[in-house]
């Protein structure tokens, strides 16, 4: 599915970054700003679980690690740790095979429609969750990339 290859894309994009940035980088927060590198990647990483499996009512129990530190409305309270970091990393990785299995599964085929706050607009199949999912990604992998160059 070309949406699943694009939201993979723009992870591994974002993974790369992550790699390619200390720990000590990726956990500032540049003036002006409330969130971190760090953060904007726990971010992406649980809201496409929590909008592709929760928001829709497909799976309310889905267990999401991490959710409560980087769910919508948060902001670091303490840095990410390299583990955590690692965590979110395989979460991303494996996020894409997730919703490929559910969609094998038939697990999408009604969804509950849903409204985002973010682009206000009523989501009312998986392709238009999907659709979703990587316009936040991008937006959030934007920030990290512009994030890198503020603190270079």
């Amino acid at each position: 599915m070309y949406t699943l290859a694009i939201i993979n894309s723009i992870r591994k994009k974002a993974i790369r970054l992550i790699h390619e940035t200390s720990l000590e980088d990726l956990n500032k927060i540049p003036a002006g700003f409330n969130n971190s590198m760090a953060w904007n990647f726990g971010h992406l990483v649980v809201s496409g679980y929590s909008l592709v499996f929760k928001a829709t009512g497909v799976d309310t129990g889905f267990v999401i690690p991490l959710q409560e530190k980087y769910r919508k409305g948060t902001k670091p309270s303490e840095p990410t740790t390299q583990e955590e970091l690692e965590e979110l990393i395989r979460l991303s990785d494996s996020f894409t095979q997730a919703v490929a299995d559910a969609l094998d599964e038939n697990k999408f085929k009604t969804i509950t429609p849903y409204t985002t706050e973010t682009f206000g607009v009523l989501i009312g199949t998986i392709d238009e969750m999907l659709t979703t999912v990587a316009a936040h990604d991008t937006s959030h992998f934007q920030i990290i990339k512009d994030y890198t160059r503020i603190l270079a």
